[in-house]
């Protein structure tokens, strides 16, 4: 990633509102310093041809392991919107904040439970959560992603905190009376003790207007996967691909009314009552026919080069696809001299329900809600192999894996019932 640096001067300031190696940044640069696609002699050769049909799903047995399929039918590229100048007008206007400064300002405090409280019977649980009762209770609020300050960091840590990130999709059906997409939030989670959990919300943007007169708008997605990479959180857009947040440009707004953008009538910046927005830098999406569904992602630093795995929900077959998608040393993905992102490898699953995957030296973990009822189930696969079924939390959805701790975190979705765990990986493994 390169970066375009204007000599732009801000302020940083931080309060609150009511109630691999790829390195992060911890504190605001003394220029705002805006996201950009990566330069050209960071692409590499394509080695796809221009096109290539979608493979044609085999005879698929469920439990058989996964069946590689190939990747030249999948290709990505970015789209050419251009945020630099608008989130540097933008950081002119707000104070400019860093992940630290939002995770020194939680202001709600989580319920730690047991580990035989999480619903389910997942193995091996280390420490779990569930949020305060108005976020456990809220019904058009549910949380899908996670990710983590052990993806996102060299050392695991924000400062000295251990943090996890967990995305939230806004419902408007289920909130009575509202006419607006209110988008994305992430709940920015103190983990560093887990007998003392506390969190706030920042709310996902995407900058619009001009960096002469900028604004943002939210962001309405489904959000059902997180992985945080340097400075970049990597967000699925379920039909789409990637949208891209920038979080070396945390933006603390003015005003905690519950509108979005810039109101021209009291010259401030709203987020919907939340104090914090991250922006949007870059949209990476489809260029095939092939609909691929990214339905959610995770970090996977043990591949080479390192990458993100992203997979599809599909209630109907088991013919749901994984890929896997590589990055550069600086985290962004990588580009081909033809401005596509091609899949360093693609699969059918040869599962149905999956909610979120996990991979790590070759091997990979499934969570799926196919079991009755609200249970779920962690699959372990590799490819051509035969597939070994685990039990897990009910309600599953994504998954992250923690090197520091050597564990698996997860969540659960049901409405007071949405419970964080890790597990250790030991648990789950051979």
């Amino acid at each position: 990633m390169v970066r375009l640096y204007l000599s732009l001067a801000v302020v940083v300031a931080a309060c609150g509102d009511s109630p691999s190696s790829v390195p992060s940044s911890d504190a605001p640069e003394a220029v705002v310093d805006a996201a950009m696609p990566d330069a050209l002699d960071e692409r590499v050769d394509d080695p796809c041809p221009a096109t290539t049909a979608c493979p044609v799903p085999p005879s698929l047995t469920r439990g058989a392991g996964l069946v590689a399929i190939d990747r030249c039918a999948f290709p990505l590229a970015p789209t050419t919107t251009d945020y630099a100048g608008t989130i540097a007008a933008l950081s002119l206007k707000l104070d400019r904040v860093t992940m630290a400064d939002v995770v020194a300002d939680v202001n709600r405090t989580a319920d730690v439970v047991s580990a035989g409280q999480v619903p389910g019977s997942a193995p091996g649980v280390k420490s779990a959560f569930r949020w305060n009762s108005g976020d456990e209770s809220v019904a058009y609020w549910i949380p899908q992603g996670i990710t983590g300050s052990f993806d996102g960091t060299a050392t695991g840590k924000v400062g000295d905190r251990k943090v996890v990130l967990v995305s939230w999709y806004y419902d408007k059906d289920s909130d009575t009376g509202s006419t607006v997409e209110k988008g994305v939030r992430i709940a920015v989670v103190d983990v560093t003790n887990p007998a003392d959990v506390k969190y706030r919300f920042a709310l996902l943007v995407e900058p619009t207007g001009s960096a002469t007169a900028p604004s943002y708008k939210s962001v309405p997605i489904h959000a059902g996967g997180l992985a945080w990479v340097g400075d970049r959180l990597y967000v699925p857009q379920t039909g789409t691909g990637f949208r891209v947040f920038d979080l070396a440009h945390i933006l603390k707004v003015d005003s905690l009314d519950d509108r979005i953008g810039f109101d021209a009538a009291s010259g401030t910046f709203a987020a919907h009552g939340y104090q914090y927005v991250i922006p949007q830098v870059q949209r990476i999406s489809s260029t095939h026919a092939c609909q691929s569904v990214f339905s959610f992602v995770a970090y996977d630093r043990t591949s080479t080069p390192p990458s993100l795995v992203t997979g599809e929900y599909d209630s109907a077959t088991i013919q749901g696809r994984l890929y896997r998608w590589p990055l550069t040393e600086s985290g962004a993905l990588q580009l081909t001299k033809m401005d596509r992102v091609i899949p360093s490898a693609a699969y059918f699953m040869g599962e149905s329900h999956v909610q979120g995957a996990l991979a790590r030296n070759n091997t990979w973990w499934l969570s799926s809600s196919r079991p009755t009822g609200s249970a779920g189930e962690l699959v372990r696969t590799k490819e051509s192999t035969t597939s070994v079924r685990l039990g897990w939390n009910d309600s599953p959805e994504d998954l992250a894996y923690d090197p520091q701790r050597d564990s698996v975190w997860s969540l659960s979705e049901g409405l007071n019932a949405r419970y964080v765990f890790d597990a250790a990986r030991a648990s789950i493994s051979p």
